[in-house]
């Protein structure tokens, strides 16, 4: 058994970030996962990324392990804004990324973690038994899968979430259904239309709504009136993308609505010609139940009105994620119970700690206090600085700073 002050669970975007941020003010840390493993795993070989070069890095607090910055170590052309990058492409990156600025990730996953006499127990995957006084959970999106109900009834071979696909190969020449009208939907569509399935998207939205085309070129007008930033073009943009402590002091029901309604299912611009008149989208389509027959699905469709019947040999669901600290399976019992909560989001400082000492949560989770910005890796930026803050201010104190939620109550909390 070994002790560490600090544990970070998850070494993706925000765990090799935040890593990387902390190695630089020399705070002794852990990092326990296998880098990348959800986007190396589970992500189609063939997908580009919906985010632009700029908003494609990892973050070190120099900036010295840019994206741009290993394109040209590379001799590898890039473009800032307005050419799609592949996904082999990035995670290149990654694993460059990680060997120059995380390279003693510790590639064990977390089977449990509790706490008792004020310290983290962390089980791991080889057996080991580590203590820390912080931990940091930064596991990604793969333990959120939303699902519709009515698939969860089907043999489990008939359906999946479009998370569960780095090889889309044995649906050629399939008939397979698509849930949903975003990103996810609509690329897992189009690759597997352009690999010889016949695939269909279903919808319960009126329309698809496609991200405004851009090819690069904008004037200094365009860039004053309509500025690119992280998640996308506008000043609204611009706001999200760059202020998250901002919009963490708005009313907790303000931030809900908008982490619920806002940066919701669209299309890449580069992807519209590949869908748009390609393959058969069924908007205004809600699933009212699913059976199994033969090794077919058949999905029960209502629309105008009217209820239809649809038969597949598969269906994805591509209907995102839904953050829910219950469904973290390594989390102790004892532990869940105390972790205060609203509507399974943990309630965070302004640092992401919660309202168990020493206990952060940054990405998804965190997205209902810092605004959607943590549900994309471009929050990495924000979580890393500010978790450095954090822990540097205690490293110069020789003493950890006041939980302000376990001290006083939040905002959260008074509501």
């Amino acid at each position: 058994m070994r002790t560490t002050d600090i544990a970070i669970i998850g070494a993706g975007p925000y765990g090799l970030s935040i890593s990387a941020h902390l190695r630089a003010k020399e705070i002794s840390h852990e990092v326990f996962g296998q880098p990348m493993s959800s986007w190396r795993r589970y992500m189609p070989t063939a997908m580009l990324l919906r985010s632009e070069a700029h908003a494609s890095n990892l973050w070190d607090p120099e900036r010295r392990y840019t994206f741009e910055r290993f394109c040209v170590e590379k001799g590898i052309s890039y473009v800032a804004s307005g050419r799609p990058v592949p996904i082999a492409l990035f995670l290149n990156y990654a694993e460059w990324f990680q060997i120059h600025a995380v390279p003693d990730v510790q590639d064990q996953q977390l089977t449990q973690l509790s706490r008792q006499d004020g310290q983290f127990h962390l089980s791991v995957s080889n057996g080991d038994m580590v203590h820390a006084r912080h931990v940091i959970i930064a596991t990604g999106h793969r333990y959120f899968c939303n699902l519709p109900s009515a698939l969860t009834e089907l043999p489990p071979e008939l359906y999946s979430h479009s998370s569960d696909h780095k090889d889309l190969t044995p649906f050629i020449a399939k008939d397979v259904a698509v849930i949903g009208a975003g990103q996810s939907s609509l690329e897992t569509a189009a690759l597997l239309h352009e690999q010889g399935t016949n695939v269909s998207i279903i919808a319960s939205s009126d329309h698809v709504s496609w991200n405004a085309d851009n090819d690069g070129e904008r004037s200094l007008l365009q860039k004053i009136i309509n500025p690119e930033a992280g998640l996308g073009f506008g000043w609204r943009s611009v706001a999200a993308s760059e202020f998250p402590q901002v919009f963490s002091m708005l009313p907790r029901s303000l931030r809900f609505y908008l982490v619920g309604r806002t940066w919701g299912p669209s299309g890449a611009w580069w992807l519209k010609n590949r869908v748009s008149g390609k393959l058969p989208v069924l908007t205004s389509h809600e699933i009212m139940r699913a059976s199994a027959s033969n090794g077919k699905v058949h999905l029960f469709l209502r629309a105008g009105g009217k209820t239809e019947e649809k038969e597949f040999d598969h269906v994805i669901a591509a209907t995102g994620f839904k953050a829910d600290l219950r469904r973290l399976s390594f989390l102790d019992p004892a532990l869940m119970s105390s972790i205060a909560a609203f509507e399974g989001a943990p309630q965070l400082d302004r640092f992401g700690e919660s309202s168990v000492p020493g206990l952060f949560f940054v990405g998804l989770l965190a997205a209902p206090t810092f605004g959607p910005v943590m549900r994309f890796m471009f929050g990495a930026k924000h979580a890393a600085a500010s978790l450095a803050q954090r822990f540097a201010s205690e490293k110069s104190s020789h003493q950890p700073l006041n939980n302000p939620i376990a001290a006083t109550p939040s905002a959260d909390q008074r509501q």
